[in-house]
């Protein structure tokens, strides 16, 4: 298991750390563990270039995009 040592948090995180766990009812750790999780689940991994085509919505017509030359 891995430690982490919190001794060089600033006086302010730790206190809000503090209070976030005693609102909750659980521990430091609990509460460091819990924010952690949501920070890694809502980032975005990078996605490949086909992720990214598929995801682009399907709108405009062909005739939208035809490029004109003089």
């Amino acid at each position: 298991m891995t430690s982490i040592n919190l001794d060089n948090l600033s006086d302010h995180v730790s206190h809000q750390l503090e209070q976030r766990a005693a609102i909750k009812g659980c521990s430091i750790k609990s509460e460091l563990d819990s924010i952690l999780k949501i920070i890694f689940a809502t980032q975005n991994p990078k996605k490949s270039l086909k992720e990214l085509l598929l995801a682009m919505p399907d709108v405009g017509e062909d005739m939208d995009f035809i490029r004109y030359t003089k």
